[in-house]
């Protein structure tokens, strides 16, 4: 029996056609069958939690049903079919089933009435853990970020909830730790400079998640009293996505660069700010490859080597 070290990864399927390297390979559907079995899988957890509702199940069994129903498709369709769409659907329904175990509130109760450092504790725990497991398990790429993600979460849910006036440090703790899931992204893209193994797909998803986390505290502190520096920002995170060839720092920031480049809050302007922004995005992705060349070559020799080519 194969071990699940030596399995392929559901996004390692070989596509038909030849892809290039700066179009960041990322196979999310094998076939229109992993569509088919995720809206079955869909209609049968619907299924599930509705009769759990009205059986009046414990919120905490409800969710190990949840948990234990992902994980048995997850055995079938993932495991075995190696199906990219389930992959994904099912490694999120078992780590977030697993992170709002500990945070479920009730009728007379809210979410927040149930938080305490004991719960941010276990949280993290089960989000890390569960993570942990189903790689160990299925080798699905998305899932190290899904656990990382669960982590920050609780830790926003829980320290926003639980301290006063938190939001000032804990933007900035997001950013320090943004950049340093963004670097361990980068050494596991150095790893696969073809971008042609599983190693690319978690740096994918990483760089996902450290986007979010650097921009996302960015913006929101500049937009949109700020456009000029917003929009300076913007062009940093450009060039740094066009060095590393990953687009997600530029995906991250749209939308507060229209918010702050619609300065009179009209329609007739948010209509030509991004009739520009996206045919600016456009053109980029068309000379993507002679913008890499010039960016690349502003760059110390060291640093390219780590660098797809």
């Amino acid at each position: 029996m194969t071990t699940p070290s030596a399995s392929p990864s559901p996004t390692d399927t070989s596509p038909t056609t030849p892809q290039r390297i700066d179009d960041e390979p990322l196979r999310l559907v094998t076939s229109y069958n992993d569509i088919f079995v995720v809206i079955a899988a869909g209609l049968l957890i619907f299924g599930t939690v509705w009769f759990s509702a009205t059986a009046s199940l414990p919120e905490w069994l409800s969710a190990l049903i949840v948990i234990a129903t992902a994980w048995g498709l997850s055995e079938i369709f993932v495991r075995r079919r190696r199906m990219a769409l389930p992959a994904l659907c099912f490694a999120h329904l078992f780590v977030s089933s697993l992170f709002y175990l500990n945070v479920d509130g009730t009728d007379s109760l809210p979410v927040e009435s149930s938080v305490s450092w004991w719960t941010l504790i276990t949280t993290c725990l089960c989000a890390g853990f569960g993570a942990a497991i189903y790689w160990w398990r299925f080798r699905v790429p998305a899932v190290i970020t899904m656990g990382i993600a669960g982590v920050v979460l609780a830790v926003w849910m829980h320290v926003s909830t639980l301290v006063n006036g938190a939001t000032p440090w804990l933007l900035a703790s997001t950013v320090v730790a943004g950049l340093a899931i963004f670097v361990w992204a980068l050494r596991w893209d150095s790893q696969d400079l073809q971008r042609a193994s599983i190693r690319s797909d978690i740096a994918f998803w990483l760089h996902l998640l450290a986007a979010c986390m650097i921009a996302h505290p960015i913006f929101w502190v500049l937009s949109p009293d700020h456009p000029v520096a917003v929009i300076a920002v913007f062009l940093l995170l450009t060039a740094v996505s066009i060095a590393i060839d990953r687009r997600a720092l530029i995906v991250s920031s749209l939308i507060y660069v229209l918010i702050s480049l619609n300065v009179a809050q009209v329609e007739a302007s948010l209509a030509i700010v991004s009739i520009v922004v996206g045919s600016t995005l456009l053109v980029l992705s068309i000379f993507w490859r002679a913008a890499r060349r010039a960016v690349l070559r502003c760059l110390p020799a060291g640093w390219q080597t780590r660098l797809p080519r």
